[in-house]
């Protein structure tokens, strides 16, 4: 089996497991109170830094950030296996959580939208590395400037999703974190492939 294979396996592995989190919660009501992300819990809970990326709100909340992860995820597989594709899940969302804790962010939050963001920024990059054409290169910088674009709308006000109600209202710093580590999983991944390149030629 391909490591693209086993990453689409992975990454549905995930939303199926999120999936049942969210109705789950029907049978458990105090489920998101004991997974989410709460900053002044999180050193005696230390699961909350990576459970609350895997919980949400409503139906649709769950629905719409699913099927962007695995979007996501089929566009970009070819970049991964297994290992290196979870390790940048644990990068974005525990590096995201560990910042907002450090820096006394107070407010709750759930969702893989964090996730959504850095995965789509480590895929990009990726991508724009690994372009052959100039036409492509394009393409992707484009999207680059497109996200970072859409970042700069959430923090300046003017654009607010309506999967965000009910939730934080700095959904730009949560969404923000996501693009940081998503550009630090990036810069590890690389490093990982030039030593690989190293040994091979060694």
């Amino acid at each position: 089996m391909s490591d693209r294979i086993q990453v689409l396996i992975c990454s549905l592995l995930l939303v199926v497991t999120s999936a049942w989190a969210y109705y789950f919660q029907f049978e458990y009501p105090s489920l998101l109170a004991e997974f989410d992300f709460a900053a002044q819990q999180v050193w005696q809970e230390p699961w909350r830094l990576l459970t609350a990326h895997f919980l949400h709100l409503t139906e649709l909340h769950w629905l719409l950030n699913a099927l962007a992860f695995f979007f996501i995820t089929i566009l970009f597989a070819r970049y991964f296996n297994v290992r290196t594709f979870l390790n940048a899940l644990i990068i974005i969302a525990i590096g995201s959580s560990l910042t907002l804790t450090i820096t006394g962010f107070e407010q709750h939050f759930v969702g893989l939208s964090i996730v959504n963001h850095g995965l789509l920024t480590i895929g990009l990059l990726l991508e724009l590395h690994a372009s052959q054409s100039s036409n492509q290169r394009k393409l992707m910088f484009a999207a680059v400037i497109i996200l970072i674009a859409k970042w700069f709308a959430e923090f300046i006000g003017v654009w607010q999703s309506f999967l965000a109600a009910g939730q934080v209202q700095q959904i730009w710093l949560l969404h923000g974190l996501g693009i940081l580590f998503g550009i630090l999983a990036w810069w590890l991944h690389n490093r990982r492939l030039a030593k690989l390149a190293q040994l091979g030629s060694d």
